[in-house]
């Protein structure tokens, strides 16, 4: 592993930390401030104050007490300062043991070394979905 993944995975963590905190600060300080954000919901936050203003009241609300489960499942450098990382994760919510395997999501951030700190400045997360029934059905109708 390079020092560069080393500190990419480093910064995931750092996600994970302020997630379990609810630590809005920290969250938001893991991405550049012209930062977009794209929620599985499909909101697009722009700018690390909307991140953290959107953060601050999940945590403040349903998301009160949870934890972020994840890990880091790629990461591409597309040149020396910019990289695709792909992370898979769920939230686990305070009352729940573990997370339940329908909120599995995977998410595509693009990370970039800014003076000489990685720091996210795209990030989409959607949740894995398997076909249901009438997808599948659809599917095979027209293929």
């Amino acid at each position: 592993m390079t020092n560069d993944e080393k500190q990419i995975r480093e910064l995931l963590e750092t996600i994970k930390e302020a997630w379990g905190k609810g630590d809005a600060q920290l969250f938001s300080s893991c991405f550049t401030d012209d930062c977009d954000y794209v929620t599985f919901a499909g909101d697009h936050l722009e700018g690390r104050k909307a991140n953290a203003e959107a953060h601050k009241a999940l945590w403040s609300g349903i998301l009160r007490g949870s934890k972020l489960n994840g890990r880091v499942k790629k990461i591409r450098f597309l040149t020396p300062d910019i990289a695709l990382v792909y992370g898979l994760g769920a939230v686990q919510l305070r009352w729940q043991k573990a997370a339940p395997k329908g909120r599995d999501s995977i998410s595509t951030n693009v990370v970039i070394r800014q003076n000489g700190t990685w720091k996210i400045t795209a990030f989409h997360n959607c949740r894995i979905q398997k076909p249901g029934f009438f997808q599948k059905l659809f599917m095979k109708i027209f293929s």
